[in-house]
């Protein structure tokens, strides 16, 4: 099934029912079809082909959607494209994509244009008017039938890129099978109806399609809030009784915190789904308290095309576990030589199944990856005997003390067990004895008084004494990305 398909059906079986909602702006089923086939006119009158490529400079507002399924339905490809880059690994993005049109917010709008200079590209501008530049509303100015473009399951619809924390971006050659099958297996392994408020808190150029594939394949609703400050989550979710977010262990700290400070309803949130980093089992209990619900901690990856482990909703979640296997996906934890890790092994998680990409864009470092008909994640794991999966570390991240292996992710764990520690990320600096040593960033929680002394002591009676920090430095706040991730590679070059 195409997303094509699924909006179609959408639209046929539920006209009238909200697709689309952001603030005050509402978009039924039938108006977002009719607005797509409108955009997917407007690419193919300028002559764009098949599989041609649509770059993306887009917050989370629902000309995203709109330009995404469009290029969809026109037979493009989407490719979203990540604001946040300077403009010189902008430019060098989009002379690989080699884009028919970039699609930018005002906001991004001279980047865009900065980027397409001398590339032919056309540049469509939403909320500001630019002589360079078509205006969005200009742009949709043709006709709202459907698009005599055959699109197929095994079509690309979009180049997913990586976060780019080992390197550069890569864009994952993603399908409309592959998200349709990742779609499935999450409607299956969570539970999800047909009548589910969905609010997908990722950044609008890492995984875009979570935003809209779960809704549109259900007829159920999605909500945009292009923000993560904790009260713009918790009204969107007060006023639109969303019952479903995806979301960083952070923005439900956040929001339980706003909890206590003010009277907030989030009683309709009943699948609050937490990927993308730890979440550890004193927040998830805080959240049970204040709630009455728990957090689902789930493990995912571009290349998977979404969540390919899940905790399931209404079972024990033993601490520290992403869960099992979702329907669809075959997944391993190898060792360095192919085999199999045993119960509470370290190895490398390996996936297999339809909704696996086939590989990146232009070849991209792909046989690195994707091997024999595994994808090869990069993550190093453990399971148990029960078939639950442990996230203990990125290959990349694990660091040599004197030659002893140590995962950041089991320090951070650590020091997140201590009641005065909000937050805590730990990287690698160089040491001239044991060539490499950890070193912690620790924000405290409001009001509580910690000093690194203290720190160290409480890491020193749990953890092997190689893996105690040998540096501690405390900020505010640590940098996140925008997705709210804790930003490592700030904290790197803040470390040399």
């Amino acid at each position: 099934m195409t997303l094509v398909e699924m909006l179609e059906k959408a639209a046929a079986d539920h006209p009238s029912r909200p697709a689309v909602i952001f603030n005050d702006t509402v978009l039924t089923y039938s108006e977002l079809d009719s607005t797509v086939n409108r955009f997917a006119n407007a690419l193919i009158a300028e002559g764009v082909k098949k599989g041609d490529r649509l770059a993306l400079m887009l917050p989370r507002v629902p000309e995203l959607i709109i330009a995404f399924l469009g290029a969809a339905k026109a037979g493009a490809v989407a490719a979203p494209i990540n604001f946040e880059l300077p403009l010189s690994r902008i430019k060098a993005l989009v002379k690989t994509l080699s884009p028919r049109f970039i699609v930018s917010a005002g906001a991004h709008l001279e980047n865009a244009l900065s980027g397409v200079e001398g590339t032919g590209a056309g540049v469509v501008a939403i909320g500001h008017e630019d002589a360079r530049a078509i205006a969005w509303d200009e742009f949709l100015k043709f006709p709202s039938t459907r698009p005599g473009i055959d699109i197929h399951s095994d079509d690309v619809v979009y180049l997913n890129y990586t976060s780019g924390s080992t390197g550069d971006p890569k864009g994952a050659i993603t399908t409309h099978a592959n998200v349709y099958w990742n779609t499935l297996a999450s409607v299956e392994a969570l539970g999800l109806r047909e009548e589910d408020v969905h609010l997908c808190m990722f950044a609008p150029f890492a995984h875009p399609h979570e935003l809209l594939a779960r809704p549109l394949f259900l007829g159920g609703t999605m909500v945009l809030v292009d923000t993560i400050y904790p009260k713009a989550i918790a009204e969107a979710i007060s006023k639109n009784k969303v019952t479903c977010m995806m979301g960083l262990a952070p923005m439900y700290e956040n929001l339980i915190e706003l909890i206590g400070h003010r009277a907030c309803d989030l009683s309709s949130l009943r699948l609050p789904e937490s990927g993308g980093m730890y979440t550890r089992g004193e927040l998830m209990e805080r959240f049970v308290s204040c709630l009455g619900v728990s957090i689902i901690p789930v493990w995912g990856s571009t290349e998977t095309s979404g969540i390919a482990i899940a905790n399931r909703p209404g079972t024990v979640i033993p601490p520290g576990s992403v869960g099992r296997p979702c329907p669809y996906y075959e997944v391993r934890i190898v060792d360095e030589a192919g085999d199999d890790a045993g119960p509470g092994e370290v190895g490398e998680l390996v996936f297999r199944g339809p909704a696996v990409v086939s590989g990146y864009f232009e070849g991209a470092n792909g046989s690195a990856v994707f091997r024999e008909g595994w994808y090869h994640s990069g993550d190093l794991a453990t399971k148990d005997t029960d078939g639950f999966f442990y996230f203990v570390e990125r290959k990349s991240g694990m660091m040599k003390v004197a030659g002893l292996k140590v995962y950041p992710t089991e320090i951070e764990k650590t020091l997140l067990e201590h009641p005065s520690i909000r937050e805590a990320s730990v990287i690698s600096v160089k040491d001239d004895l044991r060539g490499e040593v950890p070193k912690a960033y620790i924000a405290l929680k409001k009001g509580a008084v910690l000093t690194a002394k203290e720190a160290l002591k409480f890491c020193r009676e749990r953890l092997a004494h190689y893996k105690v920090p040998r540096h501690v430095e405390f900020l505010d706040e640590l940098p996140k990305t925008t997705s709210g991730k804790i930003n490592k590679k700030a904290l790197q070059t803040e470390g040399l």
